[in-house]
């Protein structure tokens, strides 16, 4: 009596032990929808941060170009003790002993003509900015894509899951009803063996949708590039599909992308920045122009207050930098004649780099418009797929029913009734497919018309 009292308290502490490990791994389990994603991904990815990194530090660059029309000024001050003999430059006199000087100055420096180099590397600057700009937008336009993709990818799989959960659930209820018919002498033996067959395929093809899951949240969450705890539930988007939606013709669909593509306006600014660039290459064969000014001074040790009166003291720092104090201002006019060819083969490499800059803005354009052709034609057949599964769908529902009761009563086999199972499973996949790929395509392509 104690044995059968202890192994059903046992029973019982074992069922709540089962409900508490279930109810916390559901709380374990962190709801994360499309948008939390989405803003993870934008906090985190490492290639959308480069990008804004790269725009911040090309608008620094903007800045130096500014400040480069400011004058160059410059100040010296040194302290030098001689011992031995020296030629003082002060006095004019050859001198034995230790002597104390100081040539301090300021000089200052400021550009009037350099061939307009500082106006095309200021305009150089700006349009690489802009175009470090544009960059990162599709940065982020191409993180949200590819997030998307992988987030309805991963809920496609989930779907799948639960689709062949449930057949292994109707395949077991009917595993169960048939060794019943098996047992009475109804059905043969058979008959049983091919269910249990189906059943182990089932759960093959279970561990395989599975495996494709967490492939899928895997590259959810390395795309987000976060870490920790990746045991979350995905969401399935709130927002309401209307499939049936006219969409507007393929060719002002791709006007409006292409004025809109950040990608297509980068290396429009890139290719600018490229004919700036050879400007600033061609113009360092002109002649620089410069106005300069100097304001010097010297000390040394050797200058005496009055000797002819006794009085050898040396006249003090200050003072002495007050009376030798020199003004200086003149012009300087230098003319590049020769420096090993260096400026030509510069100004050629500018020549290919801005034959690169067009050619790639070509390219970019042939991108773009072969992407959105791509998701125009996606969103398309997805609508098509979607009427089409729909009609489907309800008549395999219907002929599985019919099929489910003719197989129990013993009018057609296992493989008939399979078969009719199958095509109701393969339409409800089917229309699954075509509501996540409109809804993934139909967002890419409103992303590429901003």
């Amino acid at each position: 009596m104690k044995n059968l009292l202890s192994k059903a308290l046992l029973k019982k502490l074992g069922g709540l032990a089962a409900c508490l490990c279930l109810a916390a791994a559901v709380q374990a389990q962190e709801v994360l929808t499309l948008e939390q994603s989405l803003n993870l991904a934008r906090q985190n990815n490492v290639a959308l941060r480069q990008a804004k990194y790269n725009s911040t530090k090309a608008d620094i660059n903007v800045s130096r170009s500014k400040f480069s029309y400011l004058p160059a000024v410059a100040a010296n001050a040194d302290l030098n003790k001689i011992n031995g003999q020296t030629f003082d430059n002060v006095t004019g006199q050859v001198k034995n002993g230790t002597t104390t000087t100081s040539y301090p100055y300021l000089s200052g420096q400021v550009v009037l003509f350099d061939g307009f180099t500082k106006l095309f590397e200021l305009k150089r600057a700006r349009q690489i900015a802009e175009a470090s700009t544009y960059a990162a937008q599709q940065a982020e336009i191409d993180l949200e894509a590819n997030i998307t993709n992988y987030y309805l990818q991963a809920l496609l799989d989930f779907e799948n899951i639960t689709i062949v959960q449930e057949r292994i659930k109707l395949l077991n209820a009917q595993l169960e009803k048939m060794e019943k018919l098996e047992r009475a002498g109804v059905r043969a033996q058979d008959e049983v063996y091919q269910i249990k067959a189906q059943i182990a395929t089932e759960k093959l093809n279970l561990i395989t949708f599975q495996n494709n899951y967490r492939r899928a949240k895997l590259q959810l969450a390395q795309e987000m590039n976060v870490e920790g705890n990746q045991d979350y539930a995905l969401q399935t988007p709130t927002t309401p599909i209307d499939i049936n939606m006219s969409l507007p013709g393929e060719q002002d669909i791709m006007a409006r992308a292409l004025g809109f593509s950040p990608l297509v306006k980068s290396s429009t600014a890139s290719l600018e920045a490229a004919k700036s660039n050879l400007k600033v290459v061609r113009s360092n064969f002109s002649p620089t122009l410069s106005l300069e000014g100097v304001l010097s001074s010297n000390y040394t040790s050797n200058v005496l207050k009055n000797p002819g009166n006794g009085d050898f003291s040396t006249i003090p720092y200050f003072e002495q930098l007050d009376l030798n104090q020199r003004k200086i201002i003149g012009l300087s006019l230098s003319i590049p004649l020769f420096n090993g060819l260096s400026r030509h083969f510069d100004s050629q490499t500018a020549r290919l780099d801005l034959r690169n800059a067009e050619l790639d803005l070509i390219a970019r354009q042939n991108q773009l418009r072969q992407t959105v052709q791509q998701v125009y034609l996606d969103v398309l057949a997805a609508q098509e797929k979607y009427n089409t599964v729909v009609a489907n769908l309800e008549y395999t529902e219907k002929a599985f029913e019919s099929a489910k009761k003719r197989y129990e009563l013993g009018t057609i086999d296992f493989f008939a009734y399979m078969e009719s199972l199958n095509n109701k499973n393969r339409a409800q996949t089917e229309l699954l497919q075509s509501k996540c790929e409109f809804y993934c395509k139909q967002r890419i392509l409103e992303l590429y018309q901003g």
